[in-house]
């Protein structure tokens, strides 16, 4: 592990679009070497939905009841499957080499980076693992469900049984971007409508819930700030996005990173970015 400083950055809630091409131009600049590894805290304003790299929109979320609700559909640059991130989530990505982690393979660079989330909750009063089963032991219909928090994966943190935090990554040439939603609390009716889903999802929980008290956000991100500098023996300063990385997520915001909903003007993005 290479010590040393990393920017912590806390840029609250941004609509779907903004905060998409935000955290892949983050990890384009650290690839570039123009920034160090970052750990960024945000949430959601509007509501959205983002889908993991490889789905198919359409058979994962009813794209009219999104429209109806004022949910967005966005498009991660990361695996996994559909999240449904509501204003009560804190959101949280990293970027960092797998050099810098020491580690090899997608597990690997998990399995490193879930140490800063444990401590993270330990902090909080939670004691939280990583799942790490081999193989699936999902029921067939959470294996084939779209939605994230209706199965648990390898990648997933859990409290005793509930799955608290869902995580994706992507690597490329060596360099990682991982987002982790810890969603406060569940909305159910919500979650139902946008996925199809008559039943709630099974095994899940919000971090309130799991705490049995409500805990500010501010407190959530001042943890999440310890628990990796612990974890990982670095220290994270606070920090804000390079004027590249303002531009590039304006750029971004110019593809087709929007599926249904949300403004996809690249001055909407860059002015939301400014103010990260």
């Amino acid at each position: 592990m290479t010590r040393g400083a990393w920017r912590f950055i806390d840029s609250g809630r941004l609509g779907g679009p903004a905060n998409m091409a935000l955290d892949e131009a983050m990890l384009e600049a650290h690839a570039a070497g123009e920034t160090p590894p970052t750990l960024r805290v945000y949430g959601w304003h509007p509501p959205a939905i983002s889908l993991g790299r490889f789905q198919k929109a359409e058979s994962s979320v009813d794209l009219p009841a999104c429209r109806r609700l004022g949910v967005d559909v966005v498009r991660r640059p990361t695996g996994g499957r559909a999240i449904l991130h509501t204003e009560d989530e804190v959101t949280f990505s990293l970027v960092v080499s797998a050099a810098q982690l020491g580690t090899t393979g997608v597990m690997g660079a998990y399995r490193a980076l879930a140490g800063g989330i444990i401590q993270a909750l330990r902090l909080l009063g939670l004691e939280a693992r990583l799942v790490e089963r081999t193989g699936s032991t999902s029921l067939p219909a959470a294996v084939q469900d779209p939605a994230c928090f209706a199965a648990k994966a390898r990648c997933d943190l859990v409290v005793g049984s509930s799955k608290l935090v869902g995580s994706a990554q992507v690597q490329r040439n060596g360099f990682i971007l991982q987002q982790n939603s810890l969603p406060l609390e569940l909305h159910l009716e919500q979650w139902r409508q946008v996925f199809r889903r008559e039943e709630a999802p099974p095994g899940a929980t919000g971090l309130y819930e799991a705490a049995r008290r409500h805990i500010p956000r501010a407190e959530i991100a001042e943890c999440l700030r310890v628990g990796f500098s612990q974890s990982l023996g670095v220290s994270l300063v606070d920090s804000s996005l390079s004027e590249a990385e303002v531009w590039r997520c304006g750029d971004l915001m110019c593809k087709a990173t929007v599926v249904s909903g949300g403004a996809s003007s690249a001055q909407v993005a860059r002015e939301s970015a400014h103010r990260a």
